[in-house]
């Protein structure tokens, strides 16, 4: 059994024998209540603990020693260059791993009495309450990797952050990051949006489709458009890899129409919600572009638009809103009652006119991210040999470095949503491109260097896992 405060590789048990320290009675242990998207709010529970020793000055000895503990506690939570936080590890008798959870503070008050004037010599004994606030889950004691692995360059990339030699992640809730980054071959990346996205909510994620081609031929052209070749672009169905709209009509038209059933059989495998990043160009001048969202037979109007966005002439990936799959609320019209067969006809559409010069405009690929698990991005300039990568503290504050040799460039990402690993298989979905322009045949390595690292979490009990 293990009921103990650590700090660093200090412990202060709360096991000791009779006549030693610190002794816990029953202990009550408060549970974490779920947030989705959220970390759970801290617990303050209470622990009664006997303080026996063979004298007054040995009980000032144990007293003290908790005393540094609390005060540790309290530096770590107000001071950021305290490294060391104090935790609370337990392991039941016949548990077989131990657990851990940050302590935030500790207050504590004496049951007996320091002075008994009725018996003057005393007793070498106290009988103390410990009132500890800590965070509502446990983690594991220690880091679990994650693999390395250099995509093969495309437009959107697979993670699988559990291949050999790691492992589905287990535990109760999503697990913290501990350390996640990548290093690039050559060139510089400037843009890297990832998308967690598990089977424990989301099926056979490997059925998830992370490209829609716009040329595909499945696709309705719209106003001015059609399908040509181009280097450059992501390859596509039919021999084309890109829809050009040549005006003509250079103010707001539809420009071209594609629906979920063009790109997959497994409707239910696509479901989530989603961040619609549009790798798109114009060749002169400036285009502005939107996405809407909608199914086959709705008039366009009744649509939901996306924001509008001005293009330039690099490829780039555009952020054209965030929108589910389905539209309908699965809560109110769930699938036993309407199938996923249903939405083969969720249609996205996309709008474009042009705003300034005589170019065309390019659309390459649509590249949906996950974003209701876990997701972040960030926009600073890596090169090669560089080390970005972010992480996540025991409290939920969240950094980013950019580091080569002795440089640092440290900050916060531009966004970081509950990204972390969900219990089980799963991907990441990862998007990435130059400081100003995408080219499809730039590849990073993740969790080069120093690795990946997590956390295993779980709410209660750790078990056997």
């Amino acid at each position: 059994m293990v009921f103990k405060f650590r700090r660093d590789t200090t412990d202060l048990s709360l096991l000791a024998g009779a006549g030693s320290g610190w002794r816990a009675g029953t202990w009550n242990a408060k549970v974490g209540v779920p947030v989705h998207g959220r970390r759970p709010l801290p617990v303050t529970e209470a622990i009664d603990c006997l303080v026996d020793r063979g004298s007054h000055n040995d009980l000032g000895t144990s007293m003290q020693a908790m005393d540094d503990v609390r005060e540790g506690a309290a530096r770590y939570m107000a001071d950021r260059q305290e490294q060391y936080p104090v935790w609370l590890h337990v392991k039941m008798n016949n548990e077989t791993g131990e657990r851990r959870a940050l302590v935030r503070e500790i207050a504590m008050e004496w049951l007996s009495a320091q002075v008994d004037m009725a018996n003057e010599a005393g007793v070498n004994d106290a009988r103390v309450r410990l009132k500890v606030e800590r965070e509502g889950v446990w983690e594991g004691t220690a880091t679990v990797a994650m693999p390395a692995a250099t995509p093969t360059a495309a437009a959107s990339v697979f993670y699988d952050y559990t291949a050999s030699p790691g492992a589905d992640v287990v535990g109760d809730r999503a697990a913290r990051i501990a350390h996640f980054g990548f290093t690039v071959p050559s060139g510089a990346i400037g843009k890297i949006w990832v998308g967690v996205r598990s089977a424990n909510k989301h099926g056979t994620v490997t059925n998830f489709v992370n490209i829609w081609e716009c040329e595909d031929t499945d696709g309705t052209l719209g106003t001015d458009a059609g399908r040509t070749t181009d280097s450059t672009a992501s390859p596509g169905g039919g021999g084309n890899t890109k829809v050009r709209v040549t005006p003509g009509t250079a103010t707001w038209a539809k420009r071209l129409t594609v629906d979920l059933a063009d790109y997959t059989a497994n409707r239910s495998d696509q479901f989530g919600m989603f961040l619609w990043l549009l790798r798109c160009a114009a060749t002169t001048g400036t285009w502005e572009v939107q996405v809407r969202w909608g199914y086959q037979g709705m008039a366009d109007a009744d649509f939901v638009a996306g924001p509008k966005v001005e293009v330039g002439t690099s490829w780039n990936y555009y952020e054209m809103g965030i929108a589910p799959i389905p539209l309908r609320d699965l809560q109110v019209l769930p699938l036993a009652v309407h199938a996923a067969a249903y939405e083969a006809g969720y249609t996205l559409q996309i709008w474009g006119r042009r705003t300034d010069g005589a170019g065309s405009l390019d659309l390459d690929c649509v590249c949906p991210v996950p974003v209701d698990e876990g997701f972040l991005s960030d926009e600073v300039e890596v090169i090669a040999g560089n080390v970005w990568a972010v992480a996540e503290s025991p409290i939920g504050r969240v950094g980013r470095v950019v580091a080569y040799t002795s440089y640092y460039h440290v900050g916060a990402p531009k966004s970081f949503c509950n990204f972390g690993l969900p219990p089980g298989d799963g991907r990441m979905i990862v998007v990435y491109q130059r400081p100003a322009s995408s080219v499809l045949t730039d590849q990073i390595t993740l969790n080069d260097g120093n690795g990946g690292l997590y956390y295993c979490q779980w709410y209660n009990l750790r078990g056997s896992e």
